[in-house]
């Protein structure tokens, strides 16, 4: 039996079509639903009415229990108990009823699908680390059961001994040896930071294969469905995507917890036994996928289920009439997110997801003698009769866009087909006229994107665009800093290769600027590769001299303008597979304001054997962890670690490859491990550090912070991570990149006494910052930062610290919440340090001789709490309220 397994729908319709035709073409004999079809979402009945058409196999999740009159849902956050009492005006009692009819679990044999825990399924507390999984084994006896709830897909096996290891999301075979506990992940409410695809698993009991699928959906058309309601909420993959793709501030609107209720451990069941089954056999195998019959209780006769559809088919024509613009994200084994603005189900271009540090090796690419057609997709396994929504107006022609500012990125994918008549970017926005088309070729770019897992179909071998007139888009200017990356795959030149840029499409003449690949010089074998910038009246070039660039394999190029590299210059950088290989400073007087000629990709004279793809222009200086490029292509992975040792970085065989990271590496800290550093120094290394989920790097000595990044190299700290100074000396850290939760601590128990650490460089990213104190540290933060999370600063070790915000947007735009022990300082000057959108939370004691806010400055906050009580609006100075000092004032005033 090929089982899909489905959780976490969340009233998400777009997420929803595109799971269900993913599953339709995997040839899956049965769905199993584990719950949560509503809650936080847009459309609860269109959903819940879909998936009844497709299975007969639920259980009940606790969203869909309180939906159902089933639960107590005060424990629930703020928004999912705002998106629950939505939800029951939208369901009506048919669709209540059939819900409160739902099973807690399902058993198939030695298998069992439950929506959260196997030891209590209506309490639904989490299995969110080994332990709790430990204790879920212990309970049951099936050889693997699925789950949802946390949003997380991940696997915890447990083997004869009862030990139990937490694994990621990859697809593996299953030992029959050994039990498992697997979370199939969201379809509706994605949570990964790095991958806000839709998730759901497929099962064969037969070979005992699980296979987790990443399906790109329209996360435009989903945002358009929610504003279109009452809803006041943001959920997180929304954030995310409208902060990292669209690069825009992003206004949040009761964001929420990441998780949707507390339950106490070992606390009863939430859900009455006595009003639903306990578990149940699966029902019908594969009746109603193939078939999509009727729905599945005998009180529903055929007057209620007209009704419904009739209701479906006017909530269809009311979401059509949403604008919307363009993006997506979701979650299958690298299935595409196709979106076009204005079409919910026509093929669309596809968006980018946010990035992944996954590696998949990149296969060589070769021209073929005869370039054949891509194959089409594949039929799919059922055709399946839905109520046709009206059909929309046809969105306009795109038109090339002069816009007054920059826009934050435009990518071209290179796709088959995509340069008819102009060659479009995926908003649909930017176009840039053919002037000879590009002929489709197998793609060069992997495929998937590795950075963040997007379909990729083809590249164009040759071809030529050039803008109409110059646009301001692409011009090298003082005021703005730029990326420009492709992949590139050339065959040996004699002449240079013109791949883009604004200086006249040509080699001779003209201002601006260009990329460019050039013939071996000197009797070596090795070409050269340029950025070129021509002012009219100075020619300046970061140059790499010896570079393989003309061995038709694959190659990424990118070239990065930093505008504000030094006073009075940017900087030229350019960038080969993720490595810099050359670097320029650029006065700024040699600048011009505007671009002078047009953007132009290829040029005439090009060889035949050139071959473009995955073209990306952004509004900003990225790093290299950045590029659409696999980030292990670039770094050096800890693999393998003992927690006794505290020098297990300096180790080689801990090291995948058997050699400690060294100059140009990016570092990768694998999940769950420990790189410590003691007596023996690191080896200085110029990349990223990134540490993967749950992983820890901790510093005991003060050379130890060699091991830090410098910037602009910058720290990616995912789920869980932790950074632990325990080194006595001053610290400067930044740039900081949260993909999720994270913490950093000062120091841990009684070392780090009176130590400064400074966060100098933006801290950016959707995960949550959190600073652990120890005694007399003092936690310095100046940059203006992005980081969306929220803050909280605390001590475990119960020791005095202080926080002391050194310029606007230290905190992001998220919570800030100041707990026991700590202190909060807002120096001089400040008007913006904490978001005036969000709740500022002062609990418990203060360092010594400190008060737990000081202020000598005027901030405003929408919300003011101590000690969990809200002091409510006004203004707040040290003369009215006995926890502030300072000579400024806190001015609490909600929002709108």
């Amino acid at each position: 039996m090929r089982y899909a397994i489905i959780s976490d729908l969340h009233a998400n319709l777009p997420a929803w079509e595109r799971v269900l035709a993913d599953i339709r073409e995997q040839g899956v004999e049965e769905i199993v639903c584990l719950g949560d079809v509503v809650g936080y979402g847009p459309n609860p009945s269109e959903v819940l009415r879909g998936v009844r058409g497709v299975t007969r196999n639920f259980v009940l999740g606790n969203h869909d229990a309180a939906a159902a009159g089933m639960m107590d849902y005060s424990i629930f956050n703020d928004h999912a108990r705002q998106a629950i009492e939505w939800t029951m005006g939208k369901l009506n009692a048919e669709a209540k009823t059939f819900l409160s009819a739902v099973p807690l679990a399902i058993e198939a044999g030695e298998v069992l699908f439950v929506h959260a825990e196997i030891a209590l399924p209506g309490r639904f507390e989490y299995i969110d680390d080994s332990e709790m999984a430990r204790q879920n084994f212990a309970v049951g006896n099936h050889f693997v059961t699925f789950v949802g709830h946390t949003h997380y897909p991940k696997i915890f096996e447990s083997d004869i001994d009862g030990k139990v290891l937490e694994l990621p999301d990859d697809n593996r075979a299953l030992d029959p040896a050994k039990r498992y506990i697997v979370n199939v992940g969201s379809v509706g409410e994605p949570r990964n930071g790095d991958d806000l695809r839709a998730r759901y698993v497929i099962y064969d009991s037969v070979t005992r294969e699980v296979d987790f699928r990443r399906i790109e959906f329209d996360i435009v058309a989903y945002r358009a469905d929610l504003e279109a309601t009452s809803l006041a909420l943001r959920p997180f993959f929304l954030r995310v995507y409208e902060q990292v793709v669209e690069g825009r501030e992003v206004v949040e609107v009761n964001a929420g917890r990441m998780v949707d209720m507390r339950v106490k451990h070992g606390s009863a069941a939430l859900v009455d036994l006595g009003r639903v089954s306990g578990m149940v056999k699966l029902a019908s195998p594969g009746e109603m996928l193939q078939e999509e019959k009727k729905s599945h209780l005998p009180l529903i006769i055929g007057v209620a289920a007209a009704l419904a559809l009739m209701n479906w088919g006017l909530v269809a024509l009311g979401g059509l009439n949403s604008a919307s613009e363009t993006e997506s994200l979701t979650g299958s084994s690298r299935t595409v997110i196709e979106v076009q603005a204005g079409k919910k189900d026509s093929p669309k271009e596809p968006i980018p997801a946010k990035t992944s540090l996954k590696e998949r090796p990149v296969e060589p690419t070769f021209f073929p003698e005869d370039p054949k057609v891509l194959d089409p997709p594949k039929p799919a396994v059922v055709a399946v009769e839905e109520p046709k929504p009206k059909p929309e107006p046809k969105p306009p022609k795109p038109a090339i866009v002069e816009p007054t500012k920059p826009v934050g990125e435009i990518w071209w994918r290179m796709d088959e087909g995509a340069d008819a008549k102009s060659l479009v970017d995926t908003t649909g926005k930017i176009s840039i006229p053919t002037l000879e088309k590009g002929e489709a070729m197998p793609p060069v770019a992997p495929d998937e994107i590795p950075l963040n897992r997007v379909k990729n179909p083809s590249a164009f071998k040759v071809g030529i665009w050039e803008e109409k007139k110059p646009s301001n888009l692409f011009e090298l200017t003082p005021a703005f800093s730029f990326t420009f990356e492709c992949w590139f795959l050339c065959e040996r030149i004699r002449k240079p290769v013109f791949l883009v840029g604004t200086r006249s499409g040509e080699l001779e003449g003209g201002r601006g600027w260009h990329l460019d690949l050039r013939p071996p010089t000197g009797g070596r074998r090795e070409g050269q590769m340029s950025f070129f910038y021509d002012s009219g009246e100075k020619m300046t070039q970061a140059l790499a001299s010896a570079v393989n660039v003309a061995d038709l394999k694959p190659h990424h190029a990118a070239v990065v303008w930093d505008h504000n590299a030094s006073k009075d210059s940017g900087e030229m950088r350019l960038f080969l597979d993720g490595e810099q290989v050359a670097a320029k400073a650029l006065p700024h007087k040699m600048l011009f304001a505007k671009q002078a000629n047009n953007f132009r990709i290829g040029a005439e004279g090009n060889p035949d054997r050139l071959a473009l793809d995955e073209l990306r222009f952004t509004r900003r200086a990225l790093a290299p962890h950045e590029f659409l490029l696999r980030q292990s292509v670039v770094g050096v992975t800890f693999k393998a670690s003992n927690s006794k040792s505290r020098d297990s970085w300096s180790q080689a065989s801990n090291w995948e490859g058997g050699a400690v990271p060294g100059k140009g590496d990016n570092v990768v800290i694998g999940s769950g491990l420990v790189a410590q550093v003691e007596k023996v120094a690191p080896a200085r290394y110029e990349g990223a550090l990134v540490l993967k989920e749950k992983s820890q790097v901790v510093l005991w000595d003060n050379f130890g912070l060699d091991a830090l990044p410098k910037s602009p190299a910058v720290l990616v700290m995912n789920q869980g991570s932790q950074l632990i100074l325990r080194v006595n000396k001053n610290a400067v850290i930044g740039p900081v990149e949260l993909l999720d939760r994270a913490v950093i601590w000062g120091g841990a128990s009684t070392s780090g006494h009176r130590t400064v650490r400074l966060f100098k460089g933006p801290i950016s990213g959707p995960g949550k910052f959190t600073l652990e104190g120890v005694n007399g540290n003092t936690f310095e933060i100046d940059g203006s930062n992005t980081f969306t999370g929220g803050f909280e600063a605390r001590s475990s070790q119960k020791q005095s610290f202080v926080v002391r915000a050194k310029s606007d947007g230290a905190f992001g735009s998220g919570e800030v919440k100041i707990s026991d022990q700590g202190s909060l300082v807002l120096e001089k000057g400040l008007k913006d340090a904490i978001s005036d959108r969000v709740k500022l939370s002062l609990e418990g004691g203060t360092a010594p001789n400190m008060m737990k806010l000081v202020i000598d400055s005027e901030e405003q906050v929408a919300e003011f709490f101590v000690d969990g009580e809200d002091q409510g609006v006004g203004v707040f100075t040290s003369r009215t309220h006995p926890s502030l000092g300072g000579s400024g004032k806190l001015i609490v005033e909600p929002v709108d």
